[in-house]
């Protein structure tokens, strides 16, 4: 397809195999700056540094803790539990399943999945109350709290923390998460994404980073670190040593990132570096394949165990077409002992992702994997297949020799340092007479939708069509119809775009497509386009919503067939045609005659109110693209418009 103007060429980044634009000197300094600033703020914060010395008595408590604890106690720390906080009765399979690795298998730590707020309290209280050791409660929590507990709002991705070009928001969105998060019994958060997303097609990884420059990325999550440590909650730098340029998800399939020391040193290790600056407390491992930094062959595929199968995250397989597969970084001693350690100096924690997703779990039995990802030098095994297995394959290992008793102890040591500068030693349930007090703050959530309304980036509006002309003394005359396409299965995905474009003072008519949709159902937007001429009040503008993102296991961020299908016939219509891309921020290039595209790089419903305000001109346009949209736009693009 042909595509319109403007179009900027785009220089090769000589540092990527992907086409980038080189970064102009006031965009480096700009970026620069931003990175002095989130570390000067980190350096001033010294009770969140996760690196400083213990005082005397909690290392009083790490020793004596570590002198009780047997050699399977001692193993059983490294290992991590999963489940969904949602009510459960004390006979339930899931209830006596948690009771059975936390009293019998002492694990160190548990992670919550989709879950409740007032069940994440009460469930994560019952099991620290019964542990022997105090527990570290993680979540993935990169989008506040609603990422993880159903009840809570999600706030916009770290892309769009980004676009607003301001380092301030991703501390306060490191804060106010950690701050909710503490309440509902969650100590430990999976994030920031300290990835560079310098590759278009990376499926799983996308918005969920700050952009494609290093500095820039480097000095958000450092803002972000600063930000949740700052107020007593353990972060966590991901994906060690660099998600971003990948065409695979690690959910399903083993993604080759095939670059030299030289490179990850320029590019992805940026990020990583300036967290261990911060003092961040942990860092998350990433099962990628790095053949330049790590030759050794990866095993081959095998067939799981009933057990693996219940607990595995990959229904499907996504090879690679590298010539040769080796070793995911997470069983990678060059990568998490010889880089990580060694050359970043990085002292806390490393935890790895979970076992049960295809980057491991497709080649590696549960056992074979925790011992190897130990012998690597990771502290923590997140969500093994097989807990009972794995951990008998490392106490196996110890007793063979191939790991030593005083390399689980250095482990378990980390382990619980992190737990006394947590206050864990002290204190390790959470008060559920605070609960609703913290959590949903009202003032947590207008930060949240402040971010959402500043990220808002107007790539193009050839039309001049923004903001659209609401009569708000006339309200309901204006009419706008909205054809919403999703790859989501939820069809009713962009109903708060419509309830805030009615408040606005709209009237708006609506259609929804997705990836099932057929010839009859374009048909359908084609004859409802055509009857507009003939209408008594005709349709002012056509909104075309599109809903595509990147999810965990989805394989793809491409905007589908019959997405491009419905963007081709939107081109041929004469009305204003306004694009919103409520997700992928790159699904231009999938429809370059879109004359105006407006990116809100999520679906959330902070998003979508932003969305319908910048249209109804009642907020500032004012969002720079963190990622170039190649062949089109540069990074750092952005049109500003100013609220009527």
């Amino acid at each position: 397809m042909k595509q319109r103007k403007p179009q900027i060429k785009a220089e090769t980044y000589p540092i990527s195999s992907y086409a980038h634009q080189r970064t102009s000197v006031a965009a480096f300094l700009l970026a620069l700056v931003l990175l002095l600033q989130s570390l000067a703020f980190a350096q001033k914060q010294t009770y969140a540094r996760f690196d400083r010395e213990l005082t005397k008595k909690e290392e009083l408590w790490v020793k004596k803790t570590l002198t009780t604890l047997k050699l399977d106690e001692k193993i059983g720390q490294m290992f991590t539990v999963d489940t969904n906080a949602v009510f459960m009765n004390r006979e339930s399979d899931e209830y006596k399943r948690l009771r059975h690795h936390v009293v019998d298998n002492k694990v160190g730590g548990m992670i919550l999945f989709r879950s409740d707020v007032w069940a994440s309290a009460m469930l994560t209280n019952r099991l620290q109350e019964m542990a022997k050791v105090p527990l570290l409660v993680s979540a993935d929590l990169e989008m506040g709290l609603g990422m993880r507990l159903d009840d809570t709002a999600w706030w916009a991705p770290n892309m769009a923390v980004a676009a607003t070009g301001d380092v301030k928001y991703a501390r306060l969105q490191g804060e106010y998460t950690a701050r909710e998060a503490r309440a509902a019994g969650i100590n430990w958060l999976y994030a920031p994404v300290a990835d560079v997303n310098n590759n278009p097609n990376n499926p799983v990884i996308n918005v969920r980073s700050y952009g494609e420059d290093p500095q820039t990325v480097a000095a958000f999550a450092s803002a972000f670190i600063a930000g949740a440590q700052g107020v007593g909650a353990l972060a966590t730098a991901k994906h060690f040593p660099g998600h971003g340029d990948t065409a695979t998800d690690s959910h399903i399939g083993l993604p080759v990132v095939d670059v030299s020391k030289q490179r990850l040193e320029q590019l992805e290790l940026v990020p990583f570096r300036a967290a261990i600056a911060s003092g961040v407390g942990s860092v998350m491992t990433a099962h990628i394949a790095l053949p330049q930094i790590e030759p050794e062959s990866a095993a081959p595929l095998r067939r799981l165990s009933a057990t693996e199968r219940d607990s595995a995250e990959f229904l499907s397989l996504t090879e690679s077409n590298a010539v040769r597969v080796t070793l995911p970084a997470t069983l990678s001693s060059k990568v998490l002992t010889g880089i990580l350690r060694e050359e970043l100096k990085f002292k806390g924690l490393v935890v790895t992702d979970a076992m049960s997703m295809a980057g491991v779990a497709a080649r590696y039995d549960a056992g074979t994997a925790a011992v190897q990802a130990i012998r690597a030098g990771a502290d923590m095994i997140l969500k093994s297949p097989d807990i009972d297995a794995a951990i008998s394959a490392v106490k196996l290992a110890v007793e063979r020799g191939e790991i030593s008793e005083a390399r689980i102890n250095l482990s378990v040591e980390r382990l619980l340092h992190a737990k006394a500068l947590l206050g864990l030693h002290e204190k390790r349930t959470v008060n559920i007479n605070e609960v609703d007090r913290v959590v949903s703050d009202p003032q947590f959530d207008a930060v949240a939708q402040e971010i959402a309304n500043r990220s808002m980036t107007l790539v193009r509006d050839e039309q001049k069509a923004l903001p659209l002309n609401f009569n708000q003394e006339e309200k309901g005359k204006t009419r706008l119809l909205n054809i919403t396409f999703t790859d989501d299965d939820n069809r009713a995905i962009t109903q708060p775009f419509i309830a805030e474009l009615r408040r606005c003072g709209a009237r708006v008519e609506t259609l929804t497509l997705d990836h099932r949709s057929t010839d009859r159902d374009l048909e359908r937007v084609r004859t409802r386009l055509n009857e507009n001429a003939r209408d008594a009040e005709p349709i002012g503008a056509v909104i075309y919503s599109v809903s595509v993102r990147a999810q965990s296991g989805k394989g793809s961020v491409a905007l589908p067939p019959m997405g491009t299908r419905l963007a081709e016939e939107l081109s041929k219509v004469k009305m204003p045609v306004i694009v919103i891309s409520f997700g992928n921020p790159y699904l231009l290039a999938a429809m370059p005659n879109a004359r105006t595209y407006l990116a809100a790089y999520s679906p959330y419903p902070v998003s979508q109110r932003a969305a319908a305000r910048a249209l109804a001109g009642e907020i500032d346009i004012a969002g720079k693209l963190p990622v170039s949209l190649p062949g089109l736009y540069p990074r750092g693009h952005g049109l500003e418009i100013k609220r009527k």
